[in-house]
């Protein structure tokens, strides 16, 4: 189980969450994308147990998931420029 579906199984919104725990919904969008882990107080860590209405151990894997998966996902954008007009600029000549 990763954030997301830990989120999903409290039958919460990512909205409600960041109101709940008094964080943005930014954050508990990098969250589930793996892109950070939670980082919070002991009493936010403990109302965040009690709105996912896990235990410590689950709270911990759901994280540690989530950046798993991350990790496996392909890295950086596509290229702006096809490698063929590529070499068309960067052939040109360069003014002194």
């Amino acid at each position: 189980m990763d954030m997301q579906v830990l989120r999903e199984h409290a039958g919460l919104s990512r909205t409600e969450v960041a109101f709940r725990l008094a964080i943005s919904e930014t954050s508990v969008r990098n969250w589930e994308a793996g892109r950070t882990e939670p980082t919070m107080t002991p009493k936010k860590y403990l109302d965040a147990l009690r709105l996912f209405k896990c235990t410590p151990e689950e709270l911990a894997a759901a994280s540690e998931k989530s950046i798993n998966q991350r990790h496996k996902r392909k890295p950086g954008r596509p290229k702006r420029f096809p490698d063929n007009q590529l070499h068309q600029v960067t052939d040109s000549p360069v003014c002194s």
